[in-house]
């Protein structure tokens, strides 16, 4: 066949093809076309960030000393009176030979402890497999979360389930020779301390910190109600002034309870009421704090002060005067679906039509918040009383067949 005829007959088909589409398309589209969304859950929370002042009862702790003081206790510690507040080395060497003393009396501590295994049998090997296991896994989560003191005491309860079950395997018969080579090293380490450390005794029962800001004696609990906004701005542009005193270690914290001054809007302030339990995010650690809201107060144009109180202290807290915080004030969650797919059918219920197969099928939806250009509806599990559920195909917009038992007139609704 000549190569040129092969060529037009190829093109007519083409050309006929593509009518025969076109024109098919002008015929269905009208009868069923409309723009689709798939139901899926939604959750949207306001929420409020400010920056707040910690309002504690606490004084200065000042001692007299000479030498590289290192302290025993994390910030926020529980003191009793007469406990060992800090220990002062004559230099910074001491501290790192004490250090590794304690270090290696403990690593003793767990030897000594399997060494009583010495001579049982080995049944108990698979439960020591099993602690161990789990052991491995609770010093992985205290990493992720940043807690190296907890993950470094972890390790010698590792270490000491590790040598009781090779004690309880067999793997070893004994420790002796081990823990005698270990505490050789201990007394080689001790004779090179130049001198014993001395201890820093507290006088009065509180909660420590090894840090000060200068405003220990400024900001009372007592007065935290007559904190107005500009001073509570002024603390969180300059959170740390000049301590005095040339002998000062730390501060005392009276107890555990705080307060937290803050300067919100005055429209999110109008949602709070005195006497609500909020939770707060602390962005230094990502904590949640659970607070109670304790006094509102308007300032005009300078938004309302608002106090909130709490009887839980921990490392971070005791060490910050400010921080900045997260407070939700309302939270919806439900199913979220367009404006625009919002009908009313012929019994005056308000819902959607969802497209199954080539017909709409009438769902009714119950609002619990409603924007700017959608809302949110109650989720209501498995089509209860023929209410819309999560994945449905919900019409937004366009022609569609109403299913035969749901018209209300006509065949078609059109949007």
């Amino acid at each position: 066949m000549d190569k040129s005829k092969t060529t037009t007959i190829l093109s007519i088909v083409l050309a006929v093809f593509l009518v025969l589409t076109i024109v098919g398309q002008i015929i269905v589209i009208p009868e069923n076309a409309c723009r689709t969304e798939v139901a899926r859950l939604y959750e949207l929370v306001d929420t409020v960030e400010f920056d707040g002042v910690f309002v504690r009862d606490e004084h200065i702790v000042e001692r007299s000393y000479s030498g590289v003081l290192q302290y025993e206790h994390e910030d926020g510690s529980r003191l009793a009176i007469n406990s060992v507040i800090a220990s002062v080395y004559a230099s910074s060497s001491d501290i790192d030979i004490c250090d590794r003393i304690d270090k290696l009396n403990k690593r003793i501590e767990t030897l000594v402890d399997a060494q009583s295994l010495a001579g049982t049998d080995g049944s108990q090997a698979e439960a020591y497999n099993k602690l161990i296991g789990e052991k491995h896994i609770e010093i992985i989560s205290a990493l992720d979360k940043g807690d190296y003191k907890k993950a470094s005491q972890l390790k010698y309860d590792m270490l000491s389930l590790q040598s009781k079950r090779d004690i309880a395997k067999g793997r070893a018969e004994s420790y002796e020779s081990i823990i005698e080579k270990l505490r050789d090293e201990v007394r080689t380490l001790e004779a090179r301390i130049s001198s014993e450390p001395q201890s820093v005794i507290s006088d009065e029962a509180g909660y420590f910190v090894s840090s000060t800001d200068g405003y220990e004696s400024e900001l009372a609990m007592a007065d935290a109600q007559t904190l107005t906004p500009s001073q509570i701005k002024a603390v969180v542009e300059a959170p740390k002034k000049a301590t005095s005193g040339v002998n000062v270690i730390g501060k005392m914290i009276d107890g555990y309870k705080w307060k937290l001054a803050a300067v919100i809007d005055d429209n999110r302030a109008a949602l709070l009421s005195v006497g609500d339990k909020e939770s707060l995010v602390f962005s230094k650690d990502s904590s949640v704090l659970e607070v109670t809201v304790e006094y509102i107060q308007r300032y005009d144009e300078n938004g309302s002060v608002v106090i909130f109180s709490s009887d839980v202290l921990n490392a971070e807290l005791a060490s910050s005067r400010t921080g900045k915080f997260e407070l939700v004030v309302s939270k919806k969650s439900g199913i979220r679906i367009s404006s625009d797919a919002i009908r009313i059918n012929k019994d005056g219920e308000k819902g959607v039509y969802i497209l199954y197969g080539n017909e709409g099928y009438f769902r009714r939806i119950e609002e619990v918040y409603a924007g700017e250009d959608f809302i949110i509806a109650e989720h209501r599990p498995g089509n209860q009383d023929n209410y819309l559920d999560l994945y449905d195909n919900v019409i937004v917009d366009g022609k569609f067949k109403i299913h035969v038992s749901e018209k209300e007139s006509g065949n078609e609704q059109s949007t």
